[in-house]
């Protein structure tokens, strides 16, 4: 007989200490790719096999059966007293393939770790989408103000915001897709910074950075590596967007991701969903992802797959700031540094503006392109400038 024991995630940890303890060696059914494998693992002692990993091979519009058979076909290779496990999100989905393999199906009665449960249903990402036509405007209008220079993409994000709440209203565009490419430190980040902060006041911005991921396992490290495996068992993306209540995901460095990865987001962005090495589906419907990279403009069709830019929705080259784009983030950045010291250390601190007055006039804008290195300069200005000011009023 075939049994099937499922398992919420909050109960997998749990789970699996208690068959150890009791002979069961945990094994995930990756693990096991040739025969060779499965007689060398049988033969070491008792197996609990954990299946979630392959239940979308009883999807039937995959392989038209013959994937179903290759499963159960694994399935009746193992030993008798095998315990199989599954997890109970990706079980429920193919419950109805499942009947004709297992003989009963279970659900696991140990109690779950509470502190590894998922973010609470109701506290759902905000998106550009759960926003009415007014709130939408008044963002954007707060958007367009906040990132500096950029106008072009300014007016063309506006655009792209409306056509896609437009389509993602009738289900035929479930992502938004920013692809920005330009030298470092002219506003790309920023740019998924600043709506992330819009839609989601004081939330954390879901960023991953691909300078992590050329290596040929960085699909692991993105949507996790399958349970029984070293390291870490869930992926930066599904661990970042189940910790985030922004509707923003930042792909910083885009251009140096595996080509695994590229073929992840090619469906990602065609679907709006993806599975995760658990098994566990995870829905992105109305997110905005933004993709940033370094690659010169003339280089981006020679190194990203065409079939990937194509289903990008909005591909803008970012330009390096004019002077006065320069000189103005530097009177804001100033500005608001000098409004938060005076409320929580000094408040005899003369008025911000003063302050960001004297700054454009000390801080030289003219050489220095990357805002990142604007900020440091700034952030050195002002530093100098209060240990001056309470040096005159020791």
């Amino acid at each position: 007989m075939l049994n099937l024991i499922t398992y919420r995630k909050d109960q997998f940890a749990r789970l699996r200490n208690w068959l150890e303890s009791e002979g069961y060696a945990y094994t995930s059914a990756l693990s096991l790719s040739s025969t060779a494998q499965i007689a060398l693992q049988a033969g070491e002692g008792e197996m609990a096999l954990d299946v979630s990993s392959l239940l979308s091979l009883l999807d039937p519009t995959v392989g038209k059966g013959s994937m179903a058979a290759t499963f159960e076909g694994l399935l009746y290779q193992m030993p008798e007293n095998t315990v199989f496990i599954a997890d109970e999100t990706t079980a429920g989905r193919y419950a109805y393939e499942m009947r004709t393999i297992f003989d009963t199906v279970r659900q696991c009665d140990i109690e779950g770790d509470t502190e590894d449960q998922a973010m609470p249903t109701e506290e759902k990402p905000k998106r550009l989408i759960d926003l009415d036509d007014s709130e939408t405007k008044e963002l954007l209008d707060q958007f367009v103000h906040n990132l500096i220079g950029q106008d072009k993409f300014k007016d063309d994000f506006r655009k792209q915001v409306e056509i896609f709440r437009l389509f993602n209203s009738i289900g035929e565009q479930p992502i938004l897709s920013l692809f920005l490419i330009g030298p470092s430190g002219v506003g790309k980040t920023e740019t998924a910074r600043i709506l992330s902060s819009l839609l989601a006041p004081g939330e954390s911005l879901a960023k991953i950075n691909f300078g992590n991921y050329s290596s040929k396992d960085s699909l692991n490290s993105l949507i996790g590596s399958p349970r029984g495996y070293m390291g870490s068992e869930e992926g930066e993306l599904t661990m970042k967007i189940e910790r985030s209540k922004s509707g923003v995901i930042l792909i910083d460095e885009f251009e140096k991701g595996d080509s695994a990865v590229w073929s992840f987001f090619l469906d990602l962005l065609e679907n709006g969903k993806f599975t995760d090495s658990q098994g566990e589906e995870h829905d992105l419907n109305g997110y905005t992802i933004v993709f940033t990279s370094n690659t010169p403009r003339t280089e981006v069709q020679d190194k990203f797959p065409p079939e990937l830019l194509s289903r990008l929705n909005l591909k803008v080259d970012f330009a390096a700031l004019s002077d006065k784009e320069k000189k103005t983030f530097v009177s804001r950045y100033i500005a608001s540094v000098a409004e938060k010291y005076r409320s929580s250390v000094d408040e005899s601190l003369e008025d911000q503006n003063v302050i960001a007055e004297r700054a454009l006039q000390e801080i030289s804008t003219t050489n220095e392109d990357n805002i990142r290195i604007l900020k440091n300069n700034a952030r050195k200005w002002f530093a100098d400038y209060i240990a001056e000011r309470n040096k005159v009023n020791s």
